[in-house]
């Protein structure tokens, strides 16, 4: 133990370490006073809040525990030197073979001995008829415990405390301020017990002691924290199995306590849910980090709390609405539980689908919970993650968010953390265009749109009759301004298609949104698809986003001659194109009856293409159908498509017509530059033509 030689007090001295190292932020040490009048410095706790290194050594820089004093200490590098002010006092070593400096009575040996853990004070054989006193004010002193199984020794000691033990330790314990349980990796359910009845024990302990000094000498409660860790030991002792016989809630000893400091419990998993089942009422409990709890425990937990500020986890939002509604509604006229509440943990949204009725419905019930307990302009900041921006029900969630920010929240600007969930989903350009989608978003607004882009990988455009009876070429000024700033940095593919149920009239025009003029080009679009038979415009306007190499361009059945030319020139003869696909999408295949198919491929303006596949409905009536497929065939083998390698055309038909086919273009028979060869299909009715370019 370091002394001073002197019975006179020494300034700005921490107690020796024989080990610097020792010391980090929260380390707690004695020290003198530095700032009082001469003759009255005295010996304090203080805890280093703040460490530095430099070439000398360590500065520590430490604060007066229940006061307001504040220390420098330098803890050099060299171990042989001692601990010194930054003013370069002269060494001071203590000896205990002399005598003890003056004013370190028996309450500071006692506090000298608070310094050591429970285990470390049970080993400490009795040195004096006094010394059982002394144990009991140094844990009276002790404001912070572990119950850790860091080292063998440590846990050895709370692996052989009984509940009822640890029960009658927490008595001891009655100013605890934080108390951190070290569990094992493989072993949360490690002396949670103990834990417990450490808790109850110094609940019970404080109000005696309180009973005893009286109320006006002793505030009600003491413990602040409790904090939930896993050791950061490599030993097999601390990282293996372990045998938890004992049961995670303890015999009760006395009845649920008041915690009535209690502001934070943090770093408790699923195992720990338990806790719930003590019924603790923590009425200051203003900050609980939790992971894996569900809505109903948490809610549990935290039901007795009138300071709330925040609450961790992860949940959707209905799940966050049931944590809530275990807290009491406020009274008319009474400013409610929630009234502190600053931040919840991540509003989540269904991994895998995207059930977006269910988000929205969730978000109103959530903001409709926390308003009625006193959340009312509280919030100040938000942690969300994004719905898509896929369909009507998309933007009506997002709507349904930004009334929950002007509801909840400080302000409309407060900071927003909006995160994507690994559900892509599809961007539709079209919502951008609907009588919903407000002119002047809010930041969420434009937030989760500008997070939805970057996490899609499927960019459309959904035509529905809002496009054929609105103007599109004139999208809102809002609009515009979000359009540019998004990054499809992950979409592959690129559709346009009509609504569920919508047919478009005969003759109706081929809308053309501007919105999409105001996109950043797609640097990783790969496909184009166009099924729509009024798409070609909007067709045209996405294939000039798309890159210089793209794999797949695929038009549905209905889709007309013009518009597929449009399309193709839209890309322009500097791209290069894998697959033309006609008529091989959901919708079925071309009837032969429409004509055209085989017709327009030899433009200039194309890009090049590697292979064309057709797919054609034979229907039974027409009877020059083997005569329109030769010369429909022999028109596109010979039209000059730039890069043509390979064109397959598949016909499904009646079986005669399907024989007649066979025997016209027979295998081997040569069509300009291509060799013909006949493949069947999956039944008697369909036949393949493959024609390959020869070398």
């Amino acid at each position: 133990m370091a002394a001073s030689a002197s019975s006179a007090l020494p300034h700005g001295e921490a107690m020796a370490s024989p080990a610097p190292c020792r010391y980090k932020e929260g380390s707690r040490v004695l020290m003198v006073t530095n700032g009082r009048q001469k003759g009255k410095q005295r010996w304090v706790k203080a805890d280093v809040y703040r460490i530095e290194e430099g070439r000398g050594g360590t500065a520590l820089h430490l604060r007066e525990v229940g006061g307001s004093e504040e220390f420098k200490v330098l803890v050099p590098h060299n171990e042989t030197t001692p601990l010194t002010d930054t003013h370069q006092m002269a060494q001071v070593v203590w000896d205990v073979t002399k005598k003890t400096p003056a004013g370190f009575g028996d309450d500071l040996v006692a506090s000298l001995f608070s310094f050591m853990t429970p285990r470390e004070l049970s080993a400490v054989p009795t040195l004096c008829k006094q010394w059982p006193q002394v144990r009991k004010a140094a844990l009276h002193q002790q404001t912070h415990i572990a119950i850790d199984s860091s080292t063998e020794d440590d846990r050895h000691f709370w692996d052989n405390t009984t509940p009822e033990e640890a029960f009658d330790l927490g008595k001891r314990l009655v100013n605890l301020t934080a108390l951190t349980l070290v569990q094992p990796h493989s072993g949360r359910w490690w002396c949670l017990d103990s834990m417990i009845s450490v808790v109850e024990g110094h609940a019970a302990g404080r109000r005696e002691a309180r009973e005893k000094e009286g109320q006006q000498h002793m505030a009600e409660g003491s413990l602040e924290t409790i904090h939930f860790t896993t050791t950061t030991s490599t030993s097999p002792s601390s990282t293996g199995n372990v045998n938890q016989h004992r049961p995670p809630i303890p015999p009760s000893f006395a009845p649920p306590p008041t915690l009535h400091a209690l502001k934070a419990v943090t770093g408790a998993v699923q195992q720990h849910s338990v806790l719930a089942n003590t019924r603790w009422k923590m009425p200051a409990l203003e900050y609980v980090d939790l992971c894996g709890w569900d809505a109903i425990t948490l809610g549990q937990f935290i039901s007795s709390s009138l300071s709330l500020r925040e609450v961790g986890g992860r949940l959707l939002p209905g799940q966050w609405a049931a944590v809530f509604e275990r807290i009491p509604m406020a009274p008319p006229g009474r400013p409610g539980a929630l009234r502190q509440l600053k931040r919840i943990g991540v509003i989540e949204r269904e991994r895998y689908r995207d059930p977006l009725e269910q988000y929205l419905t969730g978000v109103t019930r959530l903001q409709d919970v926390l308003s009625s307990r006193g959340c009312r302009k509280s919030l100040t900041r938000l942690d969300v993650e994004s719905p898509s921006f896929a369909n009507h029900h998309s933007l009506s969630a997002l709507l349904a968010v930004d009334d929950f920010i002007n509801t909840c929240c400080t302000s409309p600007d407060v900071p927003l953390n909006v995160e994507g969930n690994g559900f892509r989903g599809h961007f539709d350009l079209s919502l951008f265009y609907a009588d919903a989608f407000p002119r002047r978003p809010s930041l969420f607004i434009k937030t989760a749109i500008q997070e939805a882009a970057r996490q899609t990988d499927k960019l459309t455009y959904t035509i529905s009759q809002h496009d054929l009876t609105h103007p599109l070429n004139d999208p809102s000024q809002a609009a515009v301004e979000i359009a540019k700033t998004l990054s499809f940095d992950k979409v592959e593919g690129v559709a346009v298609h009509n609504a569920p149920g919508f047919v478009p009239p005969p003759g109706s025009p081929s809308p053309a949104p501007a919105i999409i003029n105001h996109l950043q080009q797609l640097p990783r679009a790969r496909a184009l698809y166009i099924w729509s038979a009024v798409g070609g415009a909007t067709g045209r306007l996405l294939a000039e986003k798309m890159p210089r190499e793209v794999e797949s361009v695929e038009f549905g059945r209905n889709v007309s001659v013009e518009d597929r030319s449009d399309a193709l020139e839209a890309l322009g003869a500097e791209r290069e194109v894998g697959t033309v696909d006609v008529g091989r999408c959901g919708e079925g295949a071309v009837s032969l009856t429409q004509g055209g198919a085989f017709d327009g491929w030899g433009s200039e303006g194309f890009p090049a293409i590697d292979v064309i596949l057709m797919e054609f409905e034979v229907p039974d009536d027409l009877e020059d159908a083997v005569a329109v497929i030769s010369s429909g065939l022999t028109s596109l083998l010979t039209a000059g498509v730039r890069g043509l390698r390979r064109a397959v055309v598949w016909l499904a038909g009646p079986g005669d017509r399907v024989d007649a086919i066979r025997e016209l273009l027979p295998n081997g028979v040569a069509v300009g530059d291509f060799d013909i060869i006949t493949v069947n299909g999956w039944s008697a009715w369909r036949i393949g033509i493959r024609a390959t370019r020869r070398y």
